[in-house]
């Protein structure tokens, strides 16, 4: 009777100390397997997502460039004159790629000239630029105060004639298409938006 009590014992203790060394060998194999694991990789950002990057715009070249000022009545075209006026035609430029003149009325429509621009006028102004143009039809300058020493940076005028006025205007363009337009335009006419395009591009 003793020898079977002693046998169960025994056999209880077997089977204990298999379990024991059963979940031990479990749980070496399992950890092993964890650290044989790679690390996760880093994966690269797929374009177009993530935290966006501002890109300056290079600067527009006025002498590659026209103006394409777009009305209800018709669109009228003008060339920079980059070189007598630089820093007028990129000004003017940067207004009209921001559409500043969108939605702008014509204030003045008289004999010998058509403005606009008068809403952007007050207290930005630009040096003024002096070049051989003369204040003749179709010339594009940017208006100023009676006497002033410098321009506006956004009020223009167009010439429908030759005009008497002193030197002292910044003369930056010349129409080279759409004089009938300007012609017929009248206070109030509205500026549908001033576009800039590439002088190798054909007109819209």
């Amino acid at each position: 009777m003793l020898r079977q009590q002693q046998n169960k014992q025994h056999r209880q203790f077997a089977s204990a100390a298999l379990l024991v060394l059963a979940t031990f060998f479990a749980t070496f194999v399992l950890s092993c397997a964890q650290e044989d694991k790679s690390a996760p990789v880093p994966r690269a950002r797929r374009a177009g997502t993530g935290t966006a990057t501002t890109t300056a715009k290079p600067q527009i070249d006025p002498a590659t460039v026209v103006a394409a000022i777009e009305t209800a009545k018709g669109t009228i075209e003008f060339e920079f004159l980059a070189a007598e006026a630089p820093e007028t035609s990129k000004n003017f430029i940067k207004n009209a790629q921001v559409m500043y003149y969108k939605g702008e009325k014509f204030n003045r429509a008289e004999e010998l000239l058509i403005q606009a621009g008068s809403k952007l006028a007050a207290g930005d102004t630009l040096p003024i630029e002096n070049g051989s143009q003369e204040m003749s039809r179709g010339v594009v300058a940017m208006a100023k105060e009676e006497g002033a020493s410098v321009s506006y940076a956004s009020e223009f005028f167009i010439c429908r004639g030759d005009t008497i006025l002193d030197s002292d205007y910044t003369i930056f363009g010349n129409v080279i298409s759409g004089m009938d337009v300007v012609d017929s335009i009248v206070v109030d006419d509205v500026i549908t938006n001033i576009t800039i395009r590439d002088k190798g591009m054909p007109a819209e």
